[in-house]
C-alpha cells in the first residue's frame, strides 16, 4: 500500500490557505500534497483545533462566494458586446478637416480600440441569494387550504380503498364506452 502520510511539512497550514480561498476539499487537499480524505477525517477527529480551523477556512471561503455573488447579482459586471459575432467597439463624434460629423473608434493608452461592453447584473442570482437569506419571504411555497381557508383535511386511504374507487371509475369508464358503441351501431344500423 501506498504512503499516503503528508509529504510536505505543516501540510495543514496549506490546506487551510486552500481552503480559505476556495471551499474545496478536494482542492486543499491537493495543495497540501494529500492523497486520501482520510488523512484529513483522521487528523480532524484527533485534533479539535484543527477541526475547528477546518471549519473556519470554510466559512470564510463561503463567505467570500457569498460577496462576490451580491456583487455580480447587484453591481453587475462588465460584458463585452457583440453584435452579429462581431465584437463591437467604443466609438466617438468628431468634426473631420471639412467640418463633417463622422464617427470612429476610441483607441486606448496601448494604442488598441477600446471594446465596447454593457454591465449586466443577474437577477437570477439575486432571486436565489434572497431565496437563501430570507426564506419566510421570498421561499417557495405552496399552501394547501380547505374550506373558508381552514386546514385542508387529508384522508389517507388503505390500498384496497384506493384500488375500489380505481376499479369503479374504471367501470364506469368502460360502460360509457359500450353505451357509446351501442348508439354508433344503432346509427348505422339506421342508415
Amino acid at each position: 500500500m501506498a504512503n499516503l502520510a503528508p509529504k510536505v511539512p505543516g501540510w495543514q497550514n496549506i490546506f487551510l490557505a486552500a481552503l480559505r480561498e476556495r471551499p474545496l476539499i478536494y482542492k486543499a487537499l491537493e495543495a497540501a500534497g494529500i492523497k486520501a480524505n482520510s488523512t484529513l477525517t483522521r487528523e480532524r477527529a484527533k485534533d479539535p483545533e484543527f477541526d475547528q480551523a477546518c471549519k473556519d477556512a470554510m466559512e470564510y471561503a463561503i463567505d467570500k462566494i457569498e460577496a462576490e455573488g451580491i456583487r455580480r447579482a447587484v453591481e453587475g459586471a462588465e460584458e463585452p458586446v457583440v453584435h452579429q459575432g462581431r465584437l463591437m467597439y467604443r466609438t466617438e463624434r468628431y468634426v473631420d478637416s471639412e467640418g463633417k460629423e463622422q464617427w470612429r473608434e476610441v483607441i486606448g493608452q496601448d494604442g488598441q480600440p477600446i471594446p465596447l461592453t454593457i454591465r449586466k447584473q443577474s437577477d437570477a442570482l439575486l432571486a436565489l441569494m434572497l431565496k437563501g437569506r430570507r426564506k419566510s419571504v421570498f421561499a417557495d411555497r405552496t399552501e394547501l387550504t380547505g374550506p373558508d381557508g381552514g386546514p385542508q383535511q387529508l384522508e389517507i386511504e388503505s390500498p384496497t380503498q384506493l384500488a375500489r374507487k380505481i376499479g369503479f371509475v374504471l367501470a364506469q369508464g368502460l360502460q360509457a364506452a359500450k353505451q357509446e358503441a351501442a348508439k354508433a351501431k344503432e346509427i348505422d344500423d339506421f342508415v
